[in-house]
């Protein structure tokens, strides 16, 4: 059964990406390293042909004139170690060419990661009920029709290349060694070139098929992705308590703050404190300047008692307060009398006329 991607719509993110490459699972196409490694050796082979064939002429006519003498077993590795020194100082170039476009091209695609987790033993690859249903997915189509076309385009490319070299093939045997050679050699070259040509464009598709399909599979849905932010950054909820807790803190710092400016503080008397400031000439009616419940309540009451503020307890008047007025909002005229009437009350406690 393939996996339902119908509620995946959200594009994957970079800790989703790493996972994945961590695991192995990242865009990566065999046809386009074999096109290129193809191509390479040709284009090499092509380039450094003619030293390469004149220097194994010249090692063939040195032991053809060399007389012929008996050799010993002891000779034998000597002689063997020379043949191949002389091999490898002709074709080393050209192999350490193919090293280094193999690397570029395996880094390219799979970066520098060595994935342990693939090194141990994967049983249901070896499942012939998991194999057979693999065999018939869309990526066993895709590799089986892949493998068509290879066989396919390969010959096409290279029936268009000798298709008008009938006539150089069958006079090869009528010829002279080197030109027949020669003719040969370039017959083969074109051949591969073609063949590697053909590999290049079907690994092109190739590797666009596999990062297109690695994409979908990397996708995410919505409750992946939420998922995904808690884990990173802690459940939006409670981050969304603490932001709100936090801006509650610097609102009660500032409001301490203006408690000893307050002229009197009205409470509940332990539930609710309310803290007014009145100034005959200034402010038109009594300002809120502070408010709290609760614990809160209770620290604006003991402030505003270190200052010397009086604190009255009025439990209705309060409560209307803090449900009515915003801080630094004045009081509305419903509560004129209430309240002028503890400002009296303050008044006459400090000796002072109301």
């Amino acid at each position: 059964m393939s996996e339902d991607n119908s509620d995946k719509t959200e594009l994957p993110t970079q800790r989703r990406r790493e996972e994945a490459r961590a695991q192995g699972q990242f865009a990566y196409s065999h046809e386009l390293l074999n096109g290129l490694l193809l191509m390479t050796g040709t284009v090499g082979l092509w380039w450094c042909g003619t030293a390469l064939a004149g220097g194994l002429g010249q090692e063939l006519q040195l032991h053809l004139r060399t007389p012929r003498m008996e050799l010993t077993v002891s000779d034998i590795p000597s002689y063997v170690t020379g043949m191949l020194h002389r091999g490898l100082q002709l074709i080393g170039g050209l192999v350490v060419g193919i090293f280094a476009v193999s690397l570029a091209a395996n880094l390219a695609q799979a970066g520098l990661h060595i994935n342990t987790e693939s090194l141990g033993p994967k049983w249901d690859k070896i499942n012939p009920a998991m194999n057979w249903n693999r065999l018939f997915s869309t990526e066993g189509l895709m590799r089986g029709g892949l493998a068509l076309c290879k066989v396919s385009f390969v010959g096409v490319a290279a029936w268009w290349v000798l298709s008008d070299r009938g006539v150089q093939i069958a006079q090869l045997s009528d010829g002279l060694l080197t030109t027949s050679v020669s003719i040969a050699w370039g017959i083969a070259t074109e051949l591969m070139i073609a063949a590697a040509s053909v590999l290049l464009l079907i690994g092109a598709l190739d590797y666009g098929w596999q990062w297109w399909r690695n994409e979908q599979m990397l996708r995410m849905s919505r409750e992946e992705l939420k998922r995904e932010q808690k884990d990173d950054t802690g459940d939006p909820a409670i981050l969304s308590r603490r932001r709100q807790r936090a801006r509650e803190l610097v609102s009660q710092r500032r409001m301490l703050e203006e408690v000893p400016k307050a002229t009197l503080v009205i409470t509940n008397p332990t539930h609710l404190a309310v803290a007014l400031r009145y100034e005959r000439g200034v402010t038109g009616a009594p300002v809120v300047i502070a408010k709290g419940k609760d614990q809160f309540a209770l620290q604006i009451a003991a402030r505003a008692r270190r200052h010397g503020i009086a604190v009255v307890e009025r439990k209705p008047v309060a409560r209307a307060l803090f449900k009515m007025v915003k801080v630094g909002q004045e009081i509305p005229q419903a509560l004129y009398v209430a309240v002028s009437e503890v400002l009296g009350y303050v008044y006459r406690l400090r000796g002072l006329s109301g």
